[in-house]
C-alpha cells in the first residue's frame, strides 16, 4: 500500500498581533494580494486575509526552501490559486478560513480540496439544507436531535466544499448532484446520474482542529488519469483509475510560531 502525505497547517488571526510581525507579513504580500486587502472596509476583515495569504506563501516557501515574498500565484477560471513554475506543479495547496481560524492543505504527492467551519456560527436558514442537500442528506439531518442538526449540517457542508473545490469548479459543479453518506468511520461520496463525473477517485477525511472548528479534506493520489464525461449511475465508478491501494498520512500543524518566527 502507498501513502499519500497531507498536511493541514492552520492559525487563528487574533493570535498574530505583534506589530513587528504584522510589518513582516505585509512585505510578503503580492501588490495584487495588497489591493485586495485594502478593498476589506473593517480591520478585522483585512487582517484575515492578511495571515490567510501570508499562511499560504510561509508553508508554500518553507516546502520549497524559497523565501515568501518571492512565489508567484496564477488563478484558476474559478478562482482557485496555483503556484507558478514548472518545479512546482507537483505541490497542491488548498485554503480555506472561517470565524477564528485560517488553515490550509498541502501535499506534494496528492491533489486536495479542503474546507474549514467554526461550530459555534449562526444555524442557517430551515429551508438552507432542502435547497443545497440532496434528499438522503436531508433526512439524515432532519433525523438527528435538534441540537445535533447544526453539526451534522456543517458535516455535510465542509465535505461538499471540500469536494468541488478539489475539483476545482466551484459552486457551478452542482451541490444537488452527489451526496455523502457518514454512518461509516470515512465519508462515502456518491454521484447522481447525469452528474459530472470526478476528475479523480476522491477519499475523504474529517476531523476537528481545536474543539470549535471542523474540516474536511479530499484528496486523491497524484495520478495522470482520464475519466469519462458523465456518471451513469449513482454509484462510484472509476474504471480508468489505478486500483492500487492507497492511504492517506494526514498531519495537523499549528502555523503560530512559523508566522511568527520566520
Amino acid at each position: 500500500m502507498r501513502t499519500a502525505n497531507v498536511a493541514i497547517w492552520h492559525v487563528n488571526p487574533t493570535s498574530l498581533t505583534q506589530a513587528e510581525c504584522i510589518t513582516t507579513l505585509k512585505t510578503w504580500l503580492s501588490h495584487v494580494e495588497a489591493e485586495r486587502m485594502m478593498r476589506f472596509h473593517h480591520a478585522k476583515h483585512q487582517h484575515a486575509f492578511l495571515v490567510s495569504h501570508a499562511l499560504k506563501r510561509a508553508v508554500l516557501a518553507q516546502i520549497l526552501n524559497l523565501h515568501p515574498c518571492s512565489l508567484e500565484f496564477g488563478i484558476g477560471s474559478h478562482g482557485r490559486p496555483h503556484l507558478l513554475g514548472l518545479a512546482q506543479q507537483r505541490l497542491q495547496f488548498n485554503l480555506s478560513h472561517t470565524d477564528g481560524m485560517v488553515a490550509m492543505a498541502v501535499s506534494q504527492d496528492a491533489y486536495v480540496g479542503f474546507d474549514i467551519e467554526s461550530l459555534l456560527r449562526k444555524a442557517p436558514e430551515p429551508d438552507f439544507a432542502s435547497r443545497f442537500f440532496t434528499p438522503p442528506e436531508h433526512q439524515d439531518i432532519l433525523s438527528r436531535p435538534t441540537h445535533q442538526q447544526n453539526q451534522r449540517l456543517l458535516e455535510f457542508w465542509t465535505l461538499k466544499e471540500a469536494y468541488i473545490k478539489a475539483e476545482g469548479l466551484g459552486i457551478s459543479l452542482g451541490l444537488d448532484t452527489f451526496y455523502f453518506q457518514l454512518d461509516q468511520a470515512i465519508p462515502n461520496i456518491h454521484y447522481l446520474p447525469g452528474a459530472k463525473a470526478p476528475s479523480h477517485p476522491w477519499q475523504f477525511l474529517q476531523t476537528k482542529i481545536e474543539p470549535n472548528h471542523l474540516t474536511a479534506l479530499a484528496w486523491a493520489p497524484n495520478l495522470n488519469t482520464n475519466c469519462t464525461d458523465e456518471v451513469s449511475d449513482d454509484t462510484n465508478n472509476f474504471s480508468n483509475f489505478s486500483n492500487e491501494a492507497w492511504a492517506v498520512n494526514c498531519v495537523v500543524k499549528s502555523a503560530q510560531t512559523l508566522l511568527e518566527n520566520y
